[in-house]
């Protein structure tokens, strides 16, 4: 079986505290997965690890068969879309000029796609209104566009419902 995450003893502390604590773990290819846990029960660790914010203090992982130590993880990350805790957005853009910058920073040759993107998510009408004057929710709606704006294989979301009304969860489902 093809696995896109695999963690073996994976741990992160900071200090005394251990944010997580030997996980091991296995993500197949097309599996949908959620984390539940109370507050502090590693869930926004273990994403800041695989994206590369931050690095195991032991175990191992692998993404897409490659090992986190390996130099070629970064092209392994190139493959995700990510969000991780508040969306990455530019406030003093509009939602458009948001995905235009992404792309350009994936290296996409054109921006194909964009508004189909912005219609997903259900930010086609904003217009020129920049992101700063954004709801909450209109925000997570654009940081989630964001993160599927590379095509990612592997899409992770760390409380993608955050700030969104109930339509808003249900459309995001």
């Amino acid at each position: 079986m093809e696995y896109i995450l695999s963690t073996n003893a994976l741990t992160k502390q900071y200090g005394h505290l251990k944010a997580l604590d030997a996980l091991s773990m296995h993500i197949p290819k097309g599996a949908i997965y959620g984390f539940v846990g109370k507050n502090g029960a590693g869930k926004t660790t273990l994403i800041r690890l695989i994206c590369g914010l931050a690095r195991p203090t032991s175990g191992e992982y692998t993404l897409y068969g490659c090992a986190d130590t390996e130099k070629d993880i970064t092209k392994s990350r190139r493959r995700m879309g990510a969000v991780v805790e508040t969306p990455s957005i530019y406030m003093n853009m509009t939602a458009e000029d948001n995905l235009k910058q992404q792309y350009r920073i994936l290296g996409k040759p054109s921006y194909d796609g964009l508004h189909e993107l912005l219609a997903l998510v259900g930010l086609a009408d904003t217009g020129k209104k920049k992101a700063a004057d954004f709801s909450l929710g209109m925000r997570q709606r654009l940081g989630i566009a964001v993160a599927l704006a590379g095509d990612p294989d592997f899409l992770v979301l760390d409380e993608p419902m955050n700030g969104l009304d109930p339509q808003g969860i249900v459309e995001i489902r």
